[in-house]
């Protein structure tokens, strides 16, 4: 089983995302069975937010991050203040974000 994005009536909805990667209206069966077993979550993050840690972790860190891993930066900063003290939080930079700078650079309006 797969999870998609459908309206009432069942219907595939059009999803938008900044990122080329996560612009899918469903995840796969692997991602299903994770999520049925309680083991992975999976949160939304607006383009907005993902431009601003692309541009953070870019200006900070001197690592240009792909845009889907721009999400997964952006959602860190808002769970990051809900975790205990000490915590370890591994994220998995994927793909490289040389190839998105033109699309941010567009969308930052820079």
């Amino acid at each position: 089983m797969s999870y998609l994005l459908q309206d009432d009536d069942g219907q595939i909805v059009e999803p938008h995302s900044i990122s080329a990667g996560l612009d899918y209206p469903g995840v796969g069966p692997e991602h299903s069975f994770l999520k049925d077993l309680g083991r992975a979550e999976y949160h939304s993050i607006t383009d907005e937010e993902a431009l601003e840690a692309f541009k953070r972790v870019s200006r900070l860190e001197g690592i240009i991050p792909a845009l889907e891993t721009s999400h997964a930066l952006a959602y860190l900063e808002k769970v990051c203040p809900t975790l205990p003290n000490g915590a370890k939080v591994v994220v998995n930079f994927s793909g490289r974000g040389d190839k998105d700078v033109q699309t941010a650079i567009k969308c930052l309006k820079l």
